[in-house]
């Protein structure tokens, strides 16, 4: 019996040993040596075993662009140190040993001040711009991290968010270079008017564009303070109102995508129309002030019941919460939406904005791409979404028939103003990429101005027009666009909309003129050369 319990005895000490040997030759999928983050220097030797109280190590930071608006509400924390930054460090930074830190760039001088932190190499680790051609200069210059292998590794989650369509608007030279924020309400910009106004003066809610100009009259007449027509006056914004003269029938998909506005058939119209509500003081005479700047002066002008009507973002009167202030402000304000901007056809034709929104990018000298792609991954995964967008439930927000719906306190007040400006891969509320409507009602979700997200949304949405796409890069554009855009939107603007009446046509020409020769007429001819190639 002693014989057998010996024998019994060895033998499960081989197995032991066998056991023992074949774990130690296979790894372990977390260990150093064959974590996928850990780079391969070719050597087949075994890693000495880790002490097993080895200290923690020194988190790495991570430098994460974060636009000031300028608009941090009386009650509301620091930009840099509130509940969006404390949650991101408490449930992404601290968990992977990562500091957070956060780099403030200016909103309305995003651009240029990202070419001087990337001309001096000291651009954040993660950064961002909406325009195009920046992102193309930087990738012909060789100054951007390649991100694809990053995210078929750590971008599980992103992927499922953004899908493959708006992914691709981040791939330059068939490689992906940059991350694409999702547009979840393709609507650019809406119109609003005070109706309280219009029902003290009993006129009708204006429906074309003479009748808007009527308004404006009388709104000006009966308040000579005011500001008839006074919301954010740039080129963008009155995208609508200038579609609304050009001449669609002359206009190809190629000169949409091709011509610069300012050659449309029509455009010279539309200009003398503002020419003539400056000339007339329906427009802020001031507006000029505002261009290219960070004043907020529009939104000072609106929450003190200076501005008649006016031409914003899609519902963002609501997001960024002055809307809430003018109705603290002015008990009897009344805002409605409208859509007076009608062509020949009896269509009110705007700009749509195509599925990409901002673009993310990592900067060529940042050791911190894989972080990078780990913390939008982080982002991506639908209770980070939710909290990243609408605050703490019970606290800023509750749930509605599973939509979160924003409380109307000050703690959400005080806090969603900018909360796109954290939950940076989506622009607009997300809660579906199947379901549209859904994603609609979570934008509607302050129940006080939801008939007004709505309506914005509607008469932003309404015979929209999405320019065509050409894959191929525009070299004279990635050259020239910084150029071309400050003449275009903040001089020529400008000049031209408050020149004299007798010399609107020939300052018209004039600038026009110069555009083209600066460069205009070279990138249209490239863009029409691709546009024939790829669709002819």
């Amino acid at each position: 019996m002693r014989k057998k319990s010996q024998k019994w005895l060895v033998m499960t000490a081989a197995i032991i040993l066998v056991v023992s040997i074949i774990a130690g030759c296979s790894g372990k999928a977390n260990d150093p040596v064959n974590s996928p983050s850990t780079s391969n220097t070719g050597s087949n030797e075994k890693p000495a075993d880790k002490p097993k109280d080895e200290p923690k190590k020194d988190p790495v930071t991570l430098k994460i662009e974060l636009f000031d608006r300028n608009n941090t509400p009386a009650g509301g924390d620091p930009i840099t140190n509130n509940f969006f930054t404390k949650y991101v460090q408490e449930n992404f930074g601290d968990p992977n040993n990562i500091k957070i830190e956060w780099v403030t760039v200016p909103r309305s001088e995003e651009v240029d001040k990202l070419n001087v932190l990337m001309a001096a190499n000291q651009a954040p680790d993660l950064v961002f711009t909406y325009d195009t051609s920046t992102v193309e200069r930087y990738v012909r210059d060789g100054g951007l991290t390649e991100l694809g292998p990053y995210i078929d590794q750590f971008g599980e989650n992103l992927k499922k968010v953004l899908n493959e369509d708006v992914l691709s608007y981040g791939v330059f030279q068939d490689k992906q270079y940059s991350i694409v924020a999702k547009r979840v309400i393709s609507a650019q910009v809406s119109t609003f008017i005070r109706q309280d106004w219009l029902d003290e003066l009993s006129l009708p809610v204006p429906t074309t564009t003479d009748e808007f100009y009527d308004t404006l009259v009388a709104f000006k007449k009966a308040k000579p303070k005011a500001i008839a027509y006074g919301g954010q006056t740039d080129f963008f914004h009155m995208s609508a109102l200038r579609y609304s003269f050009w001449e669609w029938d002359k206009i190809s998909d190629e000169d949409l995508f091709a011509n610069p506005d300012w050659v449309m058939p029509g455009n010279k119209n539309a200009f003398q129309f503002l020419n003539k509500l400056y000339n007339e003081g329906l427009i802020d005479k001031d507006f000029p002030l505002g261009i290219g700047k960070d004043t907020n002066q529009f939104q000072k002008n609106m929450v003190n019941s200076l501005i008649g009507a006016g031409s914003t973002n899609t519902n963002e009167p609501v997001y960024m919460g002055y809307l809430a202030e003018l109705m603290t402000n002015d008990a009897n304000a009344k805002i409605t939406l409208i859509d007076p901007f009608k062509d020949s056809r009896g269509k009110t034709p705007k700009p749509s904005y195509t599925p990409n929104g901002i673009y993310i990018i990592v900067p060529k000298t940042s050791q911190r791409a894989e972080e990078v792609v780990k913390y939008l991954d982080w982002m991506s995964k639908p209770e980070n979404i939710v909290r990243m967008q609408n605050g703490t439930e019970g606290e800023t927000f509750e749930y509605v028939d599973g939509i979160p719906k924003t409380l109307d306190n000050d703690a959400a007040k005080n806090l969603l103003f900018n909360y796109f400006d954290y939950c940076i891969i989506l622009n607009g509320k997300y809660v579906s990429n199947d379901d549209n409507l859904l994603n609609i009602a979570a934008n509607a979700s302050d129940p006080i101005y939801k008939d007004f997200t709505i309506a914005s949304i509607d008469t932003g949405s309404k015979d929209g027009v999405v320019k065509p796409r050409v894959l191929a890069p525009i070299e004279s554009e990635i050259k020239l666009a910084t150029t071309l855009k400050k003449k275009s939107e903040e001089d020529m603007f400008v000049k031209i909309i408050t020149a004299k009446p007798e010399k609107f046509d020939a300052v018209y020409e004039a600038e026009v003129k110069d555009y083209m020769k600066i460069g205009g007429q070279e990138v249209m001819d490239e863009k029409k050369a691709k546009y024939q190639a790829q669709y002819k």
